[in-house]
């Protein structure tokens, strides 16, 4: 091999390993299968969207949030108004929302956050699985395709 092409090949390492992280001291990102105790009773801030797997953009994330107790009680705002519903959280991070529980409050704003609002509610309603990442400080909650994708970082109250 050419002393060009040495030189390519090590570089071309150089690059993979730095992209697969080899040889840094940053801990690897490990995404956990979400819990009642995992999800429920921290408060989350909505930080990415994503719909039919494309970003939804998403002005004023702290107007979006979720929270929930051990009792399966979801509650959070939406952008304009608060939401509210019911949900069980296997050990495993599936995600049973109670469909008939699910409710809103029903105040209008400007049309943007409406339409940001309805993007949200439907995304969350869509949702199947729960998972923490980041050592807890952040929450997945996705379809089980991954079209749907939410994540959250957790706040302090």
């Amino acid at each position: 091999m050419s002393k060009f092409g040495l030189l390519w090949l090590a570089g071309l390492t150089l690059v993979i390993a730095g992209c697969l992280g080899l040889g840094t001291d940053q801990p690897q990102v490990v995404q956990t299968a979400g819990s009642v105790n995992s999800v429920c009773g921290n408060k989350w801030q909505l930080k990415r969207l994503r719909v039919n797997g494309v970003a939804a953009p998403i002005e004023q994330n702290e107007r979006f949030t979720f929270l929930c107790n051990a009792e399966g009680n979801v509650m959070g705002k939406s952008g304009i108004n608060t939401y509210r519903g019911s949900v069980q959280i296997t050990d495993n991070g599936l995600m049973l929302w109670d469909t008939s529980s699910f409710a809103s409050t029903k105040m209008a704003g400007p049309e943007p956050l409406m339409q940001q609002e309805n993007t949200y509610l439907r995304a969350l309603a869509g949702t199947r699985q729960a998972f923490t990442k980041s050592g807890g400080g952040r929450l997945i909650l996705r379809d089980a395709s991954g079209d749907i994708y939410i994540e959250y970082v957790r706040v302090e109250p």
